[in-house]
């Protein structure tokens, strides 16, 4: 539910904060007094579209803030479903804060638990936070797509799975059909692939590159052949310094580790001196045997030189034509040219997996097929008892499940269908012209469905349009039923609405210092009883507090103080 929502800014609204109950919220005011200001507020807050006009005379940004408290885990799993892998980033322990900023210059940006998102991504959570309705978004009860998504709540569990593995197997059926349709299509095409790719693997196979490491091995042989001269001076050199003829290093460390043996004799302190002169010694002799070793091995090779050149040359040549990876582009050579040499089992193959998928699409289809039709018959019957209980008894309401081209959704579509009167056509609610009445309809489809969003808020703007008298009290009735179950807001004129609301908000438009402000705030006690009497008659006076007083006193047993 909507805690709180904070306006700064906005149109008229300078400054507002607003608390909100659960159950029924009622939101109103005189006409022109900024009621709308409050929805469109909101539904910039939930991802809607923002325009710089909105924005305050003389402000340089409008800000919209909202606190929403969710059951245990439904707020994690908003999250992940409606923002990815930016749900990781965000708490929700005390409460899901969104906020929206708008500069004059229509730069938007969006927050939810104080982390940047797209506006995309606030609109998807938005949605799931919040239903709004007013008259123009009746329009989308038309939809095809909505209307289905309403009936497919009441399906039961067996074929709420029919329908989503209906929905997995026919992107697979038809990635399959799509596959063998390429295949059928492309025989000369393939012929000559095959070729290609035979000519490819022979020219790998033939060649045996040995990948990065023969490369490595390769380039070290070479470098070395090329610098043999160079080598052998530097080596002759190095070996001569560690035992040449005149003595070098070896004959040295040796000289002076017989000189620590005999003087260890009379000083016990030198005999580590000694061991460590006598390893280097021993270590001096093994790195003199390996360079005498590495001088005799160490020759000039001319053709085996030229040998090394161009085998690297063959395998930069395979690289610049296949790619640096050689080795990796055989096996899909191999593997490619495997399945298309086995294009007759491929194809068995591909049909045969194509006539099993769709044999179970048509088991998922029927399924489907049979639970919708239940749901049709349980929605028509709960929404045609809530119209009764809305004042719209002779309006019959029915779900029609109308065939269609079998696809991912199943083998029909759905068609809401209204009789506004008895003796008058049914009408598909998609030609019905009437917005309040659409309005009622929506309320009693809301009404009807078991499945909602756990914790989501329920708008209505201008559900009370062209209604009044008993309509309005059976449409507040109905209202603070949805309330019971969701929190609900509704933006109304009508004094037999509001009276049933279990929280009551007035916005009031105010003159100060020139400017024109509207203000925002919760009424309780004489205070509401009073902005009742002015719904019911205009003025406040004896006779319609008397009557503000009764309609409250009528409300749930005399609970009108709340």
């Amino acid at each position: 539910m909507l805690a709180e929502i904070s306006v700064q800014n906005v149109a008229l609204i300078e400054e507002a904060t607003l608390e909100l109950a659960p159950g029924l919220n009622a939101i109103t005011g005189e006409t022109g007094a900024g009621k709308t200001l409050l929805a469109t507020s909101l539904q910039m807050l939930l991802g809607g579209r923002a325009r710089a006009e909105a924005v305050r005379a003389g402000a340089e940004r409008a800000t919209i803030e909202g606190t929403f408290l969710l059951p245990d885990g439904v707020a994690e799993k908003m999250l992940w479903e409606s923002l990815g892998d930016l749900a990781e980033e965000i708490e929700a322990d005390d409460g899901l804060v969104l906020r929206r900023t708008l500069t004059r210059e229509g730069r938007s940006r969006c927050f939810v638990g104080g982390v940047s998102v797209p506006v995309k991504a606030l609109a998807s959570l938005g949605e799931r936070l919040v239903s709004y309705h007013g008259q123009r978004d009746q329009a989308r009860l038309v939809e095809p797509a909505v209307q289905v998504g309403i009936l497919d709540d009441f399906l039961d569990e067996a074929a709420l799975g029919a329908k989503a593995e209906l929905a997995g197997l026919w992107g697979s059926v038809e990635g399959d059909r799509r596959e063998l349709a390429e295949l059928r299509s492309n025989s000369e095409a393939r012929v000559r692939e095959v070729e290609f790719l035979r000519y490819q693997v022979a020219e790998l196979e033939e060649a045996g590159h040995g990948g990065e490491a023969e490369v490595a091995e390769l380039t070290r042989e070479r470098d070395r052949l090329r610098n043999v001269t160079d080598l052998l001076a530097a080596a002759s050199a190095a070996n001569g310094a560690l035992s040449g003829e005149e003595g070098g290093a070896a004959d040295a460390v040796a000289r002076a580790g017989a000189e620590l043996e005999r003087a260890a004799r009379y000083d016990e302190d030198l005999h580590g001196l000694q061991e460590r002169i006598a390893g280097l010694s021993a270590e001096l002799e093994d790195v003199s045997y390996e360079l005498a070793s590495y001088l005799n091995n160490l020759e000039a090779d001319p053709n085996r030189l030229e040998a090394v050149e161009d085998r690297l040359q063959v395998l930069r040549a395979l690289e610049r034509k296949y790619g640096p990876d050689v080795e990796a582009y055989l096996a899909e050579a191999r593997a490619r040219l495997q399945r298309l040499e086995n294009f007759e089992e491929e194809t068995a193959e591909l049909e045969d997996r194509i006539s099993r998928g769709e044999a179970e699409l048509g088991r998922l289809a029927e399924v489907l097929s049979a639970g919708r039709a239940r749901a049709a018959g349980e929605l028509s019957d709960k929404v045609q008892e809530n119209l009764g209980d809305l004042n719209l008894g002779k309006t019959t309401f029915r779900a029609e499940l109308v065939p269609v081209a079998f696809g991912p959704g199943g083998k029909e579509r759905v068609e809401f269908v209204i009789r506004p009167n008895p003796g008058e056509p049914e009408l598909p609610v998609r030609k019905y012209a009437s917005g309040g009445e659409l309005s009622r309809v929506m309320l009693a489809i809301r009404l009807a469905q078991g499945r909602v969003e756990p914790g989501a808020t329920y708008v209505f703007d201008e559900v009370d349009a062209g209604i009044g008298g008993e309509t309005a009290t059976a449409v507040g009735h109905k209202l603070r039923e949805l309330g019971g179950r969701n929190q609900v807001l509704t933006i109304t004129h009508l004094p037999q609405i509001a009276s049933e609301a279990s929280s009551h908000v007035v916005v009031q438009k105010a003159e100060a210092g020139g400017r024109t402000t509207t203000r925002i705030r919760k009424v309780e006690d004489e205070e509401r009883r009073r902005e009742l009497a002015r719904m019911l008659s205009g003025r406040v006076d004896e006779a319609s507090l008397a009557h503000a007083r009764e309609l409250l006193v009528g409300v749930a047993g005399g609970d009108g103080g709340r």
